[in-house]
């Protein structure tokens, strides 16, 4: 009985005598931290009306403004040679029952030169128009898809859906998803108007 009590005595008294002997206490191994939580994977989808964002942006519009200013003197002209080709065909609808043949004839030679000088003039204007609008939209586009990074990820959303093509898959989407407004003000925020347009010129045309 007195063996079983002095048993565990003797092994204290020794852990003991081994600290005052100043050996190192057996190493103590730390736990290992707890790992950070995963942060939340976003799952909100938004759309956006992409075209009608980059026009209702305070720069979008200051650069159509600008577009339409540099291509006015072109369509005053083409106007003006439109209205004088149907003066001549009003002349010629007139003069149907009254004038010679020969008459008749040469009027509608020139109505006919000047119908297809209209139709280039026209085509040749609409072509620099789509160029530049062309890139106009491209450059805004751009700043417009950072923008959109940008709002994204300030309000954890996994989606943005541009609905703006009429080929769009989205059939349906309720308006509260809908951040092209919340686009355009960050946009205006980002980009501030300046006095210059905010598009770079086209590529000259080669004659």
């Amino acid at each position: 009985m007195t063996r079983a009590v002095l048993l565990p005595a003797m092994l204290v008294a020794s852990a003991a005598l081994a600290v005052s002997q100043g050996q190192p206490p057996a190493p103590t191994v730390p736990a290992a931290p707890n790992p950070a939580p995963a942060p939340p994977t976003p799952t909100r989808i938004a759309t956006i009306f992409a075209q009608n964002a980059i026009v209702s942006t305070q720069e979008g519009q200051q650069a159509a403004a600008a577009l339409t200013a540099k291509f006015d003197p072109k369509r005053r002209d083409f106007e003006s040679k439109q209205a004088a080709l149907q003066a001549l065909r009003d002349r010629l609808k007139r003069g149907a029952a009254t004038m010679s043949a020969a008459a008749k004839a040469e009027l509608n030679q020139t109505i006919d030169a000047r119908y297809t000088e209209l139709k280039r003039l026209g085509e040749d204007i609409q072509s620099q128009v789509d160029e530049e609008q062309g890139t106009l939209l491209q450059t805004l586009g751009d700043k417009l898809v950072r923008v959109i990074d940008q709002f994204a990820l300030d309000n954890g959303l996994a989606v943005v859906l541009d609905v703006s093509p009429q080929q769009s898959p989205v059939l349906w989407a309720a308006p509260s998803i809908d951040i092209t407004s919340d686009a355009v003000r960050l946009y205006d925020k980002v980009h501030p108007v300046t006095a210059a347009p905010a598009f770079p010129p086209a590529p000259t045309r080669k004659q």
